[in-house]
């Protein structure tokens, strides 16, 4: 085999090697992903989840629950959502950063991992905390 065509075949997904896409194909690739994709894509769609969660909720309240949830209390729940949106972005640029050589600091991306779903929790729970007292 030339050259050109080792360096294709290490170039190949598991999948790709193995000629198939079965579970334990596709999990064996899974389980072979660097950190680093998957810390992104983590990021990535949290971001995304908080931005629908905080529209969301934003439209319920202004429109089903308009008259009987508190300004203030439904801004400390948006908050909460936005602050996670904010902190997954972040990390998400972070990593963008590191994958172009620059240092990052480790320590900011694992609290992010624990923060981000934290906020995006505490900001759901309370909302349905306010939908439960405004019924209650």
């Amino acid at each position: 085999m030339s050259e050109d065509g080792q360096e294709a075949e290490g170039r190949k997904t598991l999948t790709e090697k193995l000629g198939g896409t079965t579970d334990e194909q596709l999990l064996a690739e899974f389980t072979g992903a660097d950190a680093e994709n998957l810390s992104y894509d983590f990021f990535k769609n949290m971001t995304s989840l908080s931005v629908l969660t905080l529209g969301g909720i934003l439209t319920l309240s202004e429109g089903l629950f308009a008259e009987r949830i508190e300004f203030r209390q439904m801004m400390l729940t948006a908050g909460l959502i936005a602050a996670g949106g904010v902190v997954a972005l972040q990390c998400q640029a972070d990593i963008v950063q590191m994958a172009r050589g620059k240092k990052v600091s480790a320590a900011w991306l694992r609290f992010g991992h624990r923060i981000v779903p934290g906020f995006l929790g505490a900001g759901i729970g309370s909302f349905l905390a306010l939908i439960a007292g405004a019924f209650g």
